[in-house]
């Protein structure tokens, strides 16, 4: 396994996103990440890859021992998280997946819009903002914060 000038190599992709390292395998294969230059924020779109890879929605086959590749709304969504990251990035921060794409929102109110929206058609919340908070650098610097407050 290779490692990145970084110090990330895929297999540490997939432990921090909590995925087999095969999943982290296939999203460079994919084009989801570079597997020769990746950065912290890799580990949230593999996680959501992993997630999105999972996905069957009503009425869709899609057979599990066939490599499909990245489907249309897959594509859309993980194009949205990229953009997001790391500056769209809130505590409360999520997509809405659905059949088509994807909404990215934060705060109760787009939230609560999103679902409203969505109510009569199956989608997948992923929770960004929650994943952005357990990266390695995150989680340091709310140690720190708090270890200021402490003192």
């Amino acid at each position: 396994m290779s490692t990145a000038p970084s110090g990330w190599s895929l297999r540490a992709l997939a432990q921090e996103a909590h995925v087999l390292p095969k999943v982290a395998r296939d999203a460079a294969e994919e084009g989801v990440i570079d597997a020769q230059h990746t950065v912290e924020t890799d580990i949230v779109l593999v996680r959501l890859y992993g997630a999105l890879k999972r996905l069957v929605w009503p009425e869709e086959r899609r057979p599990a021992n066939k490599d499909q590749g990245l489907r249309v709304w897959e594509a859309i969504t993980i194009e949205t998280a990229r953009a997001a990251l790391p500056d769209d990035m809130h505590d409360d921060t999520g997509l809405f997946v659905h059949q088509t794409g994807c909404e990215l929102v934060s705060g109760p109110g787009p939230k609560a819009l999103a679902f409203f929206k969505l109510a009569e058609q199956p989608f997948y919340y992923a929770p960004l903002g929650r994943w952005f908070n357990e990266l390695p650098s995150q989680r340091l610097l709310a140690s720190e914060t708090s270890e200021k407050a402490d003192a």
